[in-house]
């Protein structure tokens, strides 16, 4: 018997979260400076402030090793910089440049475009009642009580 996966939460979630990425490939390619990855790095570092490179690569979800190589490429282009850390002489922060400022803006524009073609069809409701429990869910992960 074949399963249905068409309700279960975390495929429509990894799912729309893969559809999403490709709209924002297509649409960022000819548009934007900075490629997606670049562009969640830039986010992070400009929302988060400054952090080291393990916590930024555990806040990306990826390994070390390609944040090291990512931050190397935006860092030689001037979007973020290497800084010492105040508490740790042999440590680095890595934070945004004033330039990916003018670059989040763009980024952030279209990921709104984006946003209003996956929500057409909903009602101004439905749209602030999705994203209120979408970030209930995102709590409930993020402080474990899933399934505890």
């Amino acid at each position: 018997m074949p399963h249905s996966y068409e309700e279960r939460f975390g495929f429509l979630v990894s799912d729309i979260a893969r559809l999403q990425a490709i709209q924002f490939d297509r649409r960022g390619r000819q548009r934007l400076v900075l490629s997606r990855a670049q562009c969640r790095v830039a986010l992070y570092l400009s929302t988060l402030g400054p952090m080291s490179q393990a916590k930024l690569a555990e806040t990306l979800d990826v390994t070390p090793m390609t944040v090291a190589r990512m931050l190397d490429r935006m860092q030689e282009a001037g979007w973020v910089q290497r800084v010492p850390a105040p508490n740790d002489r042999r440590a680095f922060m890595v934070q945004a440049t004033d330039k990916v400022e003018d670059a989040l803006g763009p980024a952030l524009a279209l990921g709104d475009e984006i946003t209003a073609l996956a929500m057409q069809g909903l009602s101004d409701t439905e749209r602030k009642t999705l994203l209120r429990l979408l970030s209930v869910v995102r709590g409930n992960l993020a402080s474990g009580q899933a399934g505890d």
